[in-house]
């Protein structure tokens, strides 16, 4: 049968606030790091002092006699090469933290001390062949034909994840062949899968992965990791409870980061606006064997353009997906290249967008109307027409306004999964999904959901996620889940209610297809007087639960991919001090279908916090010296605070007719790329690399009064 979203929703777009709130400000939610088992031991890591080295010897003996000191796991044998600083090397299994911080103090390892490299600068030489991208021909006679050509540098350091709750498990064998993790983790399925495939000694290991509660991920999450493998064999060894979680160091230099990101670009327009002519030498690090690939042109596409990229290695831990992967680095280079040119051209910044999407593009042609309809909006939120003025705030005073604009896209398809629903003979709905929340709201979408489709209220539903052993759903990335669980939530839904229908229908003798479903009733839909209540309903079914289990595929076509998004930023900044105050920041997003929109808007809020941070403060330092990471504590790596915020104005744009696409990732793409053209049209003069802290932007007003702005 096919499958559709309802067309009149009674749920689906209000906002319904989240089921697990009150768990979570009360403290009744058990996060993995909450899980303390009766005869827990704790693990730490040894990890390398030395940003490169290879190891020539291991002594455990001093760590396995001290008391109280349970088991030892070597994670990289003598002979290994260690690539940063915080590189993994021995796991040990104490009663308490700080005996099992002691013991990875009493270890005895010598090491081959090796070469590194700290500054990206200094491997760029060692990249001997840069990728080269091109399209079109002739670009040095559209560079010759254009009527501007601008020249600029721009770029950001690599950023670290900061998730709030670090990375790690809680891993308890509780028998030969049953082992129960409790893991920080973006995929309950894969984490237990992997953790599974460890033990390849043990057939018949049943590995069951819980995450009820999650605090954060944003992409480097979605496999137990080093430490995961390490406690799960401690707790292996030892046949006790073992629980092993990063600490806030640990966390930045293990836990991985987004890589950097610089770019050297020459851009050219025609008289009209165009982007006739793109030429980009770029490069970034994201660690010692990952890059730092970014699309560049992103959104726009010139006539003619040619790229060439360097991904240079450093010593130091590599890159995972973080939020939007990629696209933050090419959004921040390409829109402040949409603003110099309009800038030189003397056109208005909105319009040089709207008019440089591309034509020729079928997913643009496809988002033009919503990113004009965006646009317009933000334009009119943040008072662009009314306050806006060009490059160069000439008030008197230290004090300058700035407004920017960028814009962001995103894919945001339905991502893999199953969902069962069950019936039962008292009307209890219970729905499970083998997905997990990583603070999203995935708790509440799951009754949400199926409440919709099945004409009751959420509280009417048991919806559960968090468990490996539910039906399986994929990792929590990518802008996905939210798509493939409604729709897997959604397809068993309808199965459920299509066979309340057929037992209804033949107690009332009426077809299937004239019921419907709705306030907890199942009646005629021409005499509404002619139905049952659900408990009724459910009893026509017999003395046992039935359960019905579709997948995501199944209800396809209720879903779609490719959003856009446009923001806008208001900000002043201090030419004596170089403070950058952000004043207001308008996001217009588009999502398709919304499903919750408090909780969807909550998600455009916390992607446009993750790109002020971006913007203003974050920077992980790395000693040129040594190669060891100077910040990675939560003091001097820079975050902001509520006071930092100013006001962050949401507007959603619903597309039902589109059904569900994902919002987690494209909120945080043009946020820092806004922001930057905010600061660069207060002083007239491009801060050229993220974050704009004081020192950067004192810098950039130093160079526009010499008149190198």
């Amino acid at each position: 049968m096919p499958y559709a979203w309802p067309e009149k929703r009674q749920i689906i777009g209000t906002s319904v606030r989240r089921l697990d709130g009150a768990a979570k400000v009360t403290g009744d939610a058990k996060y993995s790091y909450d899980r303390n088992i009766p005869g827990l031991l704790h693990a730490k890591i040894l990890r390398s002092p030395h940003a490169h080295a290879r190891i020539t010897s291991i002594d455990l003996s001093p760590a396995e006699t001290m008391k109280g000191v349970v088991a030892t796991h070597i994670i990289k044998e003598p002979g290994k090469e260690l690539h940063y600083q915080g590189d993994e090397i021995v796991a040990v299994a104490a009663e308490t933290e700080e005996l099992a911080r002691d013991a990875i103090r009493a270890i005895k390892i010598k090491f081959q001390v090796l070469p590194h490299l700290a500054r990206e600068a200094d491997g760029l030489d060692a990249v001997e062949e840069p990728r080269v991208t091109e399209e079109g021909e002739g670009l040095a006679e559209a560079f010759e034909e254009a009527e501007v050509v601008v020249e600029g540098f721009y770029g950001a350091p690599v950023i670290t994840h900061v998730c709030l709750e670090s990375h790690g498990m809680v891993c308890h064998f509780e028998s030969d062949t049953e082992l129960k993790i409790y893991a920080s983790t973006q995929a309950v399925g894969g984490t237990a899968a992997k953790i599974r495939g460890a033990f390849e000694e043990i057939t018949n290991l049943k590995v069951t992965c819980e995450t009820p509660y999650m605090g954060g991920g944003f992409g480097s999450k979605f496999g137990p990791d080093v430490q995961g493998f390490a406690c799960a064999r401690l707790a292996h060894k030892t046949r006790r409870p073992v629980k092993l979680m990063l600490e806030r160091d640990e966390e930045h230099v293990a836990g991985g980061n987004r890589p950097s990101a610089y770019a050297r670009v020459r851009a050219g327009a025609d008289k009209d606006g165009n982007i006739t002519a793109f030429d980009a030498s770029s490069y970034g690090t994201g660690g010692h064997s990952r890059g730092a690939n970014f699309p560049l042109p992103y959104i726009y596409l010139p006539k003619v353009f040619r790229r060439e990229h360097r991904n240079v290695n450093v010593n130091a831990g590599d890159a995972r997906a973080m939020r939007a992967p990629g696209q933050p680095q090419s959004a921040l280079i390409i829109e402040q290249v949409v603003d110099d040119l309009a800038d030189k051209l003397g056109k208005d910044p909105v319009n040089m967008r709207l008019q440089n999407l591309p034509a020729n593009n079928p997913k643009f042609r496809k988002l033009k109307p919503i990113y004009t309809r965006e646009l317009m909006l933000g334009a009119e939120r943040v008072g662009w027409y009314e306050t806006r003025h060009p490059r160069g705030d000439k008030t008197a005073g230290p004090i300058k306004q700035g407004l920017g604009c960028a814009l962001g896209t995103w894919g945001g398809r339905a991502g893999g999964a199953q969902a069962s629903c069950t019936l039962h003979p008292d009307g209890n709905v219970v729905v499970e999904c083998g997905s997990q929340d990583l603070g999203t709201g995935t708790t509440t979408l799951v009754p949400l959901v199926a409440a919709e489709i099945l004409g009751l209220e959420v509280k009417d539903v048991d919806g559960r996620i968090g468990n490996s052993n539910y039906p399986p759903a994929g990792g929590s990335g990518g802008s996905t889940s939210c798509g493939g669980v409604s729709l897997a939530v959604a397809v068993a839904s309808m199965k459920a209610l299509a066979k309340v229908f057929e037992v209804v229908g033949t107690q009332l003798k009426v077809a299937a297809d004239s019921l419907a479903a709705e306030a907890g009733r199942v009646y005629v839909k021409n005499d509404p007087s002619q139905g049952l209540s659900w408990k009724q309903s459910c009893a026509l079914l017999g003395q046992q639960p039935v359960t019905f289990v579709a997948d995501k595929k199944e209800g396809q076509s209720m879903s779609s991919q490719g959003v856009g998004g446009a923001q806008f930023a208001d900000v002043t900044v201090d030419t004596e001090t170089g403070k950058v105050r952000l004043n207001k920041l308008v996001a217009v997003a588009d999502c398709g279908m919304v499903m919750n929109r408090i909780l969807c808007e909550s998600q455009v809020q916390g992607g446009v916090i993750g790109g002020i941070n971006y913007a203003l403060f974050e920077d992980r330092r790395l000693d040129p010296r040594t190669a060891i990471q100077l910040n990675p504590d939560m003091e001097w790596y820079r975050l902001a605070g509520h006071s930092d915020l100013g006001e962050i104005e949401v507007h959603l744009l619903d597309y039902p007719e589109r059904g569900v696409i994902g919002i987690g990732e494209p909120p945080t793409i043009p946020t820092a790329a806004a922001i930057a053209n905010a600061v660069c049209n207060a002083i007239g003069a491009r801060v050229e690399s993220l974050p704009m802290s004081p020192s950067n932007v004192l810098a950039a007003v130093a160079r526009a009064e010499k008149g190198e702005g």
